[in-house]
């Protein structure tokens, strides 16, 4: 009977064996398929749209009546609607120049940047020309509106006249740009 025994007991090792293998297989392809299990999980999409910032000019700069000489100058409007004067540039009094006056206007309280004109030229009706430079603001290079959406914006400019600058009426267009930060 121990032989018996004796050859019952390695088939049933092996069985144990075979078993137990075929169980591990079994657990680790369900671990295997737990890996590829998808985690799926959801979350809200939002968007704020911005009202456009608009720029609405009120006026342009003006220099006022001038005479030039034989000397080349420059006449100045500030921001502040100061005029001041150099070279042989000399100014009416009797007229007044203003720097050029915008109305920024968009989502309250926003920032946004400014950008000036580098030069513009300026042409009487008979071709003469001049140039206009050192464009300023205020606000300067950026703003902020105000709680209900607006703010004034002045810009100023330097004009070149040149020596006996023929007379005329000049003009010229200026480019002014504000965009949201």
């Amino acid at each position: 009977m121990n032989k018996i025994r004796n050859l019952i007991i390695p088939f049933q090792n092996k069985q144990i064996v075979i078993f137990s293998t075929a169980i591990c297989l079994l657990l680790s392809g369900f671990w295997c398929l737990r890996i590829a299990e998808a985690a799926i999980t959801t979350t809200t999409v939002e968007v704020n749209i911005v009202s456009t910032i608009n720029l609405v000019a009120q006026n342009g700069i003006v220099f006022g009546d001038i005479a030039s000489s034989s000397i080349p100058g420059t006449i100045t409007i500030g921001t502040d609607a100061s005029r001041t004067t150099s070279g042989g540039v000399t100014v009416n009094s009797n007229t007044s120049g203003t720097p050029a006056l915008y109305e920024v206007s968009g989502d309250p309280n926003a920032t946004y940047s400014v950008t000036l004109p580098s030069s513009v030229t300026l042409t009487s009706v008979a071709g003469d020309s001049m140039v206009v430079n050192r464009f300023s603001s205020i606000p300067n290079e950026s703003g902020q509106l105000d709680a209900g959406g607006s703010q004034n914006m002045n810009i100023g400019a330097t004009l070149n006249v040149g020596s006996f600058q023929p007379f005329g009426a000049y003009k010229g267009t200026m480019s002014t740009t504000v965009d949201y930060n």
